[in-house]
């Protein structure tokens, strides 16, 4: 019998009886993450780029390539399940995340290409750090906390985020690259240091590297299959969850007659502080209720927003406020779509930083086939296509639920008729 079947960690085979940290020291955790990923690939670096000479289509062309190792960064993620501690692994992908911040700003100036590939080989770094608080949360939340550390979490990502890259942006406009850019960079390993006071639970049982592959594998295979996971794997790759409207909100705002100056702050620092209050507005949600239904009810909130888009008389009116309740309720959703990624995770056990990984990197599948689909609508039905198509796919998850509520009803009931 191959070892890694015998050995077993107590303490990271199931979830905690008590929570090893807050919840909301998480919102520390992640904002590392959040500054990096938020300034590379969302609009900061794309502008910086623009003004420091770089072509248009090479500045899309960069912004493609930023944006690859979001989709497969659990490819690497097993490494953060490997050796030194996950808070040690964070600390020091969140140090080298900064230094590429650093060296590329600096180099932006003169030598924007090579900003380009500095920025790309710190999100390798980056997505190192998603991995590791995964995994943390995991070990250190029980499973009726993590939905309010999933809620701290997405508003420190979204919200914390955009405000943090809105200073450094402001700052880049201002400042020479030699003084902002080593604030950005301070700005984000300031907050590392929290992971570094968090209690995580040792690695009693270090396997050899040849037996680490199988035992994750072992436990991937036995996560997926799972009914109850295998159901939420499903709602993951569904669609009301995927927000894919947020960057397409910008290319109709002309269409409601709303100005270049209203569309940069209620989707830039505006919409990011919005989303963050609707994360937190995840921690109301009750722990008691299962993932998979708060999760398709959150998804079918959506649909209220982007019906009113879609069929109110177009004004700057209608806009700022469907925006406004958008943008809200998808910050919601994001913070119920976390808790439901830690829920199938389950217990950290060897591998969980790539389970965790895995299962993040699924939602991308739908934003990017949601806004395909929401172009093809545009051709069809003009600009009203866009919102129109969100808001009948928001209520995609209804009927899976309805069938996931008959089969958890059936089963219940056969179990209970096994024990009479």
């Amino acid at each position: 019998m191959n070892p890694a079947d015998t050995v077993s960690d107590p303490e990271l085979d199931h979830p905690p009886l008590h929570d090893l940290a807050s919840p909301a020291q998480f919102a520390w955790v992640v904002l590392p993450y959040a500054i990096y990923i938020d300034f590379v690939t969302n609009g900061s670096a794309s502008l910086l780029l623009r003004r420091a000479g770089l072509p248009l289509d090479q500045v899309a062309n960069a912004i493609a390539l930023l944006g690859i190792p979001s989709f497969i960064y659990f490819l690497w993620s097993p490494v953060v399940d490997l050796g030194l501690r996950r808070r040690t692994w964070h600390f020091v992908s969140t140090l080298v995340s900064a230094a590429a911040l650093l060296a590329g700003s600096l180099a932006l100036e003169h030598h924007p290409s090579w900003a380009v590939w500095l920025y790309f080989a710190g999100l390798f770094f980056c997505m190192m750090i998603s991995s590791a608080y995964g995994g943390l949360m995991a070990a250190m939340l029980t499973p009726s906390s993590r939905a309010r550390g999933a809620a701290w979490a997405q508003a420190s990502n979204l919200g914390g985020g955009a405000v943090a890259t809105g200073l450094i942006l402001w700052l880049a406009l201002h400042l020479r690259a030699s003084l902002w850019a080593p604030i950005a960079a301070l700005l984000m390993v300031l907050p590392a240091v929290a992971a570094l006071f968090l209690k995580e639970p040792a690695r009693h049982h270090h396997p050899k590297l040849s037996e680490h592959p199988r035992a994750v594998l072992r436990e991937l295979r036995a996560t997926c299959l799972e009914p109850a996971n295998f159901f939420g794997l499903l709602l993951l790759l569904a669609p009301p969850g995927a927000g894919a409207l947020i960057g397409l909100l910008p290319a109709i705002a002309s269409d409601y007659h709303v100005s270049g100056d209203s569309v940069v702050w209620i989707n830039g620092v505006g919409g990011g502080l919005l989303m963050g209050l609707g994360c937190l507005a995840g921690t109301l949600v009750p722990a008691g209720i299962d993932r998979r239904i708060a999760y398709a009810s959150a998804g079918a909130i959506n649909a209220i927003p982007a019906f009113f888009l879609a069929f109110a008389t177009p004004g700057y009116a209608v806009y700022m406020v469907g925006t406004v309740i958008y943008l809200f309720t998808i910050g919601l959703t994001s913070s119920v779509c976390m808790s439901l990624i830690l829920d199938v995770v389950g217990a950290v056990r060897r591998g969980g930083s790539l389970r965790y990984s895995l299962l993040s990197s699924l939602q991308y599948l739908p934003i990017a086939y949601m806004t395909w689909l929401e172009g093809v609508a545009s051709k069809h039905f003009g600009f009203r296509g866009i919102p129109g198509a969100e808001a009948v796919s928001c209520l995609f998850d209804l009927p899976l639920i309805a069938v996931w509520s008959l089969w958890y009803l059936r089963s219940r009931r056969r179990q209970t008729l096994a024990a009479a």
